[in-house]
């Protein structure tokens, strides 16, 4: 990697890492000056023939969770050694816990939940995952060329 993408790999980290922050400790959900709007863009899906089931507030609200950790887990991961990929997926548990105790002591209108840490968990492993298959893929390549050059 140059230096040049390595300093704008950094950059962008440390401006993940400061949305991040700012969205887990904004003193109220981040999502309520939208929650109206969702709700009827999820009203007018079940009244267009979506099933009940399919989609909800609360099923929208955990896939976010998980959207939003994602790029912790590719962070963290490429951080770490390939054999212990897997600290970021425990690192991003810690972390999302953390966050649930502070928003329960220090938030009183954000409403800590379990399921936030596991959407946040699951995010960090899919994330971390990311980087396993790209870690596989350009192993691959190099052993193929290595090979062809024999």
């Amino acid at each position: 990697m140059s230096t040049t993408s390595h300093k704008l790999a950094v950059i962008l980290a440390a401006v993940y890492f400061a949305a991040l922050a700012v969205i887990l400790f904004w003193p109220f959900p981040v999502d309520r000056p939208i929650d109206s709007a969702l709700m009827q863009v999820i009203t007018w899906l079940h009244n267009h023939g979506l099933p009940q089931w399919f989609i909800g507030y609360r099923k929208v609200e955990f896939a976010a969770n998980i959207l939003l950790f994602i790029p912790f887990g590719i962070i963290v991961a490429l951080r770490l050694h390939r054999r212990l990929w897997w600290l970021s997926i425990v690192i991003a548990a810690a972390v999302s816990g953390a966050v649930e105790l502070a928003q329960a002591i220090f938030l009183p209108q954000r409403v800590p939940a379990w399921s936030d840490i596991v959407a946040n968990t699951s995010g960090a492993f899919l994330g971390a995952l990311l980087v396993l298959f790209v870690w596989s893929l350009r192993r691959h390549r190099a052993l193929r060329a290595s090979r062809n050059m024999v």
